[in-house]
C-alpha cells in the first residue's frame, strides 16, 4: 500500500488493529507485527490479538449495563493497572489534577492506587477526563485496548454507566490526538 504520508499509514494500521481486537476472534495469542519506516528509522509495532477479557459487546443494554457483560476488572483494580509502568509518572499527574474534583477522595490513598472515581460533575466536565486519558494513550501509555478502558470507566467511575457511550467518547477524543 502506498500512502501520502506516514500519519495516514499509522492511522490505517491503528484502525485495523482496533478492528481485529473488536472482532473478538479467539485465536489464542496470534501476534501481528507491523514494520514501517518513518523519518528517523525503522519502527516495529507488535500487538497480541488475544486478551484475558471478552471482546466488546455489540448487543443492546439493559438497566444501564451491557447485555452479557462480565466484570472485566475486580472492584479494587486501580486505573494504573491499565497503563504501562513507564508512564505512571504522567498518569499520577493526571489523576492528581482530578483529585480536587473527586467526591469523597481519601488524600491518604496514593494517586496510582485509586480504583474508583466519583467526579463532581458540577465542577469538572467529563470531556476533560476523556481528553486527559486520550492524551496518555497518544503517548503510548495505555497497555489495553481503548475498549477495555471504556469498560473500566463504566464500572469504576460515574462518567457514564453505558459502555457504548464511553467507548464512543474515547474514540472521538482519541481522534484529536492523531
Amino acid at each position: 500500500m502506498n500512502f501520502d504520508n506516514n500519519e495516514e499509514a499509522l492511522e490505517f494500521i491503528n484502525r485495523l488493529l482496533e478492528r481485529l481486537h473488536q472482532a473478538g476472534h479467539t485465536n489464542q495469542g496470534s501476534k501481528i507485527e507491523v514494520v514501517y519506516v518513518a523519518s528517523g528509522g525503522q519502527h516495529v509495532e507488535t500487538q497480541i490479538i488475544a486478551s484475558p477479557y471478552p471482546p466488546p459487546n455489540r448487543g443492546g443494554s439493559t438497566n444501564g449495563k451491557e447485555k452479557g457483560t462480565e466484570e472485566l476488572f475486580k472492584d479494587d483494580t486501580p486505573l494504573s493497572a491499565l497503563f504501562r509502568q513507564t508512564h505512571h509518572g504522567e498518569l499520577r499527574k493526571v489523576i492528581s489534577s482530578w483529585r480536587p474534583y473527586l467526591i469523597g477522595d481519601d488524600t491518604h490513598v496514593e494517586a496510582l492506587a485509586i480504583a474508583h472515581f466519583e467526579f463532581d460533575k458540577d465542577r469538572i466536565y467529563s470531556n476533560k477526563v476523556y481528553h486527559d486519558l486520550c492524551g496518555l494513550d497518544a503517548l503510548g501509555a495505555l497497555k489495553v485496548p481503548l475498549s477495555q478502558l471504556a469498560r473500566y470507566l463504566a464500572d469504576h467511575t460515574n462518567l457514564s454507566r453505558s459502555y457504548a457511550t464511553l467507548y464512543q467518547q474515547l474514540k472521538n477524543y482519541r481522534s484529536e490526538w492523531t
